[in-house]
Formats: structure tokens, sequence, C-alpha cells
């Protein structure tokens, strides 16, 4: 398995079990077929920034660090002030173009940001197609990408 692969899966095991010792993500992962060390897992976890929280059931398990709305909005802004094309808009959808290798991340930052207007957002190497809910959201996401032209 692919390490963005296994700390996607990481992420999904952290919001639902209760994880408090690093073998506990080899127990799951290795019932899930998929095959890790211990060493491994502390990589992942120095790599994911993982942080360690007070559990509900007591002690502490493993976190995500909360990212906050303006994180999200700061790393948007210099990522699209580096890597922003252009961008068009037809209907609902809006297409962002980006230098290549920029779209993903400019895709989660989307989808974090402005999360209440935005569908979906799907992206390849070089575009984002963003699906609005609407059409004058899609609209308001052009104007608010044209500013980095």
């Amino acid at each position: 398995m692919r390490k963005k692969d296994r700390h996607r899966l990481i992420t999904r095991l952290l919001a639902d079990k209760n994880i408090q010792k690093q073998e506990d993500f080899v127990a799951y992962l290795q019932e899930k077929g998929v095959e890790v060390t211990q060493a491994t897992i502390s990589r992942d976890i120095k790599e994911m920034k993982l942080i360690k929280v007070p559990s509900a059931e007591g002690g502490y398990r493993y976190s995500v660090p909360v990212q906050t709305q303006e994180d999200s909005a700061v790393k948007l802004e210099k990522l699209l002030k580096d890597a922003f094309i252009s961008v068009d808009q037809m209907d609902k959808q809006v297409i962002l173009r980006t230098i290549p290798g920029n779209a993903a991340a400019v895709s989660n930052l989307i989808e974090k940001q402005y999360k209440d207007i935005v569908f979906a957002a799907i992206n390849d190497d070089d575009s984002v197609l963003i699906i609005a809910r609407t059409d004058k959201d899609a609209e308001y996401l052009k104007a608010e990408f044209f500013r980095y032209i």
C-alpha cells in the first residue's frame, strides 16, 4: 500500500477507533490486510503530525490536529499565488487550472475553505473541476479565484 493511501486509512481509523498506542495502529491495519511495522507507524505519526488528546474512556488517544478555517485560507492563498494559471465557469461548474502537480492540494483546500458552497471538487495533475451548489456560488468562486491573476 502506498504511503498516501495508508495515511488516508489511518485518518479514517482515528475517526472510528480509540487508538492509544502505536501497536493499536499496527493491529487495526493488519486487520484491514495492510502489513506495517511499528517503525512505519512511528514515521507516519510524525509525518501526519498526529497528537495525543484526552480520551473519553480515560487515558490519551491519537488524533489529527485541528486545522482552522484561517489556516486553510492562508494556505490556499499562498498556493494560488504561486500555482494559479486560469479560471473559467459554465453554469455551476468552475474549472481552475494550476501549474502541474498543484491541483490536488488546491482541490483539498478549496473543499475545506468553501465547504458551504462547493458540492464537489475533482482534480487531476493540473486542474480542478469545482461543482458549486448554485450558479451564483459558481460566479462567486470564479470572482474569488480571479484575484490571483
